[in-house]
């Protein structure tokens, strides 16, 4: 999992606070204002979604189909342009052409910062809510992840998911109670914006670790702070968004069980959704097999702890990383390619095709659907090289971390064809 928390970072870094008042972007989304008390696990709803003939209604229901599109619009404003058919289109108006139902987005805690006169904002305050009024505009509902912790690869690429500054000398408890606050307030606040997510899930891939965690023996303490994550959105779903679901984003099939039942048994189990994410193949080597092992994933978890599983990360690439160890799109090496179709590397690129990637990721979904899971939301599928918009080769970091986007070669939208939309997109228009 270091390996995907190193590409994390070369596409992106993250960020000084925008949710809690610093950073560029000075609105705010929770942060460090007034306390509000926590409930006790007695104190929750019994009905998670109670009958309210106010609450605000989605544009979708049944299967979720996505994309994360964190990158669309940070990206168009640094010069790239996606189109469709030759003609600059809105991504987000071509995903919901093209059958999502559903886009993620992420917000960080610490949103927003600068390095190297780079201001790194995609997951700030402001530009999530931008994105998510996009994506509402679009008819696309959301699924919000909030990351309370924080990324600090400038010191180097082993320092993720640590504590904000301001919490570092707190208790446990006062942890949680910040958690609590933040995860309230923020959903809070984007009630007041009319932005109502489908989705809400507290932190990403949280077994990797969650605030300052450094091992799986961490478990315990990050399903306690979870209890309070969790009890956050369900009351502010009971004054504002009655239907919301909450969810635990977990990484690697093979892992997800056993971590689950410590998450569980410390008491984190007022949720509705286990995310996972699964990245198979060698670049990152998930564990879980291929689509035969998806009926045990999902059924395992919905049968022993009862939770309907969303694949809330995944990829397939529709053209390879390089050719006869040249990158394509960028001077960036790509982090991922998948299927591994071969141990040959020219059999690989020649089964890397759009039409290869939208089958796979068809049978993804049907598998999951078919097995009782609720949705499958891509990762990074928005990526785009960065040959046009820097005339010292960088976007989304800089260089002298590398040149380029290390996920292109899984996008929706082909750079070797002036980045037009291809048909890998189309696996959502084929699974109902």
């Amino acid at each position: 999992m270091l390996l995907k928390r190193w590409f994390w970072l070369l596409l992106t870094t993250v960020a000084l606070c925008a949710c809690g008042g610093g950073g560029d972007d000075s609105s705010t989304g929770g942060g460090e204002g007034e306390q509000t008390p926590s409930p006790s696990p007695d104190d929750k709803p019994d009905d998670p979604q109670p009958e309210n003939p106010d609450a605000p209604e989605f544009f979708s229901t049944g299967f979720m189909k996505g994309s994360t599109m964190s990158f669309a619009q940070y990206v168009r404003d640094l010069g790239l342009v996606y189109r469709e058919n030759g003609v600059e289109t809105d991504p987000y108006e071509s995903m919901k052409r093209h059958g999502a139902n559903i886009v993620r987005l992420q917000l960080n805690y610490e949103g927003a910062w600068s390095y190297q006169g780079q201001n790194i904002n995609w997951a700030a305050w402001n530009r999530v809510v931008a994105d998510a009024k996009r994506a509402k505009a679009n008819g696309l509902d959301v699924m919000l992840t909030l990351k309370p912790d924080v990324d600090n690869y400038a010191v180097s690429p082993t320092q993720h998911n640590l504590l904000p500054a301001a919490w570092k000398s707190l208790s446990e408890d006062q942890i949680g109670q910040k958690l609590y606050d933040w995860v309230y307030k923020t959903l809070c606040d984007l009630a007041k914006e009319e932005i109502y997510p489908r989705v809400v899930a507290v932190g990403n891939e949280v077994n990797v670790n969650l605030l300052g965690a450094t091992t799986t023996s961490d478990a315990s303490r990050t399903g306690r702070l979870l209890v309070q994550g969790f009890a956050a959105v369900r009351a502010y779903a009971k004054e504002h968004n009655p239907h919301v679901q909450s969810m635990l984003h977990l990484a690697d099939p093979a892992k997800v069980g056993s971590y689950l039942r410590r998450i569980v048994d410390a008491g984190a189990k007022d949720f509705d959704l286990l995310g996972v994410s699964w990245y198979p193949g060698t670049n990152i080597g998930h564990t879980m097999g291929g689509f035969q092992n998806i009926p045990t994933l999902c059924g395992t978890i919905k049968n022993n702890f009862g939770y309907e599983v969303v694949i809330v990360e995944t990829a397939a690439s529709f053209t390879t990383g390089s050719i006869n160890g040249v990158w394509q799109g960028d001077n960036c090496n790509n982090a991922y390619n998948y299927p591994d179709w071969n141990d040959d590397a020219a059999v690989n690129a020649a089964n890397y095709t759009p039409a290869n990637q939208r089958a796979w990721l068809r049978t993804l979904a049907e598998e999951v659907k078919t097995n009782g899971g609720v949705g499958v939301i891509t990762w990074g599928t928005e990526s785009l090289p960065d040959r046009m918009s820097n005339p010292i080769g960088y976007y989304t970091y800089p260089a002298s971390w590398a040149n380029g986007s290390t996920w292109e070669n899984n996008s929706y939208w082909d750079f070797t064809n002036q980045n037009n939309l291809h048909e890998g997109i189309d696996w959502m228009l084929d699974v109902q």
